[in-house]
């Protein structure tokens, strides 16, 4: 009977544990990204800083469009470089198929390949079966020293906004990106 009590204490413990390690780990996010980059959110978009994969993350978002900021290549990254990164599994599709090259574009005064990838927007509950709602990701690599970035965007729905075209926001926010020579 012991073992039974001693449980939800050791859960509750886990629980409450690691939060204040992960609040200071998002206070210093934006720090980290702001020592690589200098960039705006679109107006009218909100900002979230977080650490996900090892990587500091910055997420902009205006209802169901997102741009990601991600600095990779540090310690505890994922990935130590971007050649890996685009060898690894994010930088794919559902079911494995390479990112496809969808088009160039200026970013911090260089040119850089900007993918697409396809990505499940909504999954069957794990008891049913049928097909995956799907939409794109796009996404691009921006050396900063010897780190990288990527930067990405995603609408999270498959039917385009009417209201609201994001992949203008987008362009926009790769123009005015600027990786900090370091």
């Amino acid at each position: 009977m012991k073992k039974i009590f001693l449980i939800p204490l050791l859960l509750a413990l886990a629980a409450a544990g690691p939060a204040p390690a992960k609040d200071k780990n998002m206070e210093k996010t934006a720090e980290k990204i702001s020592d690589f980059a200098s960039f705006k959110a679109p107006e009218g978009w909100t900002q979230r800083d977080y650490v996900e994969q090892g990587d500091p993350q910055t997420r902009l978002e205006k209802g169901l469009h997102a741009i990601t900021v991600r600095l990779a290549g540090g310690p505890g990254s994922r990935y130590k470089n971007a050649s890996e990164f685009l060898g690894g599994f994010e930088a794919r599709s559902m079911g494995g198929k390479p990112a496809e090259k969808l088009s160039n574009a200026v970013v911090s005064g260089s040119r850089a390949l900007v993918y697409r990838r396809k990505v499940p927007l909504d999954l069957p509950p794990p008891d049913e079966s049928g097909p995956a709602e799907m939409g794109t990701e796009q996404f691009c690599l921006v050396p900063a020293g010897k780190r990288f970035f990527v930067l990405s965007y995603a609408y999270g729905d498959s039917i385009p906004d009417p209201a609201y075209d994001g992949e203008k926001a987008w362009r926009a926010f790769l123009k005015d990106f600027k990786a900090k020579k370091r």
